[in-house]
């Protein structure tokens, strides 16, 4: 199978239906938690959150932030994340159809200030070729000194070994997603130019932080 920006959009759609019969908790809790403190958020930052779903992060960066930008391929993640962001009474994010390979869809992102970038549970649906490639669009919209956090599946030991636990991190075996190796990702942030920091949490699944100094 190869990456197709249709078909994931409508499994997150399906998502949205409770169709899903991944389980979501323990390690992928862990997983956002951790990349969360790792942005080390502060009141002058303008975050990315890409892959923003139903913006559930990027509503609890909020207050955090003077502004938070949610981009996501699923229009109808973008609807609910709106009308959360209302629920909450947030005011300082903006939710705007965006993705990987076209983060600037529906806005110029480079004149936005963006100081972090988090991408959650999302880079795994791009193949590695892709990765590389999106990593240093998102690196080029970064402002320095600036932090990228990705936390994700990524392997830190081969799949194979740990067949009965895919539905632990939220893997399905490679039919729509396609995770790269926690090195991988540290050596494409490196050669963009980041200071790297790992942390392991699963032997599938983890937080890799570039650290963009100025």
């Amino acid at each position: 199978m190869s990456y197709e920006r249709k078909r994931v959009a409508e499994r997150f759609d399906e998502l949205l239906e409770g169709a899903s019969t991944l389980k979501r908790g323990g390690i992928v809790t862990r997983v956002g938690e951790v990349s969360f403190e790792m942005l080390r958020l502060s009141r002058e930052d303008v975050l990315l959150d890409v892959g923003t779903g139903t913006g559930a992060w990027a509503i609890r960066a909020a207050p955090m932030c003077r502004l938070v930008i949610g981009i996501d391929i699923s229009r109808r993640s973008l609807e609910i994340a709106e009308k959360n962001a209302r629920l909450h009474g947030v005011s300082n994010v903006i939710f705007a159809a965006g993705s990987f390979e076209n983060p600037c869809e529906e806005m110029d992102l480079h004149a936005m200030g963006i100081t972090r970038v988090l991408a959650l549970y999302s880079l795994h649906h791009l193949p590695d070729d892709m990765k590389a490639e999106a990593l240093k669009n998102l690196a080029s919209i970064l402002r320095r000194p600036g932090r990228m956090v990705i936390g994700d599946i990524m392997f830190f030991e081969p799949p194979e070994m740990h067949v009965s636990e895919f539905d632990d991190v939220g893997y399905d075996g490679g039919t729509l997603d396609f995770p790269s190796t926690a090195d991988f990702l540290c050596e494409v942030l490196r050669a963009l130019g980041a200071e790297v920091h790992t942390v392991r949490l699963h032997p599938l699944a983890g937080v890799v932080c570039g650290i963009f100094h100025g």
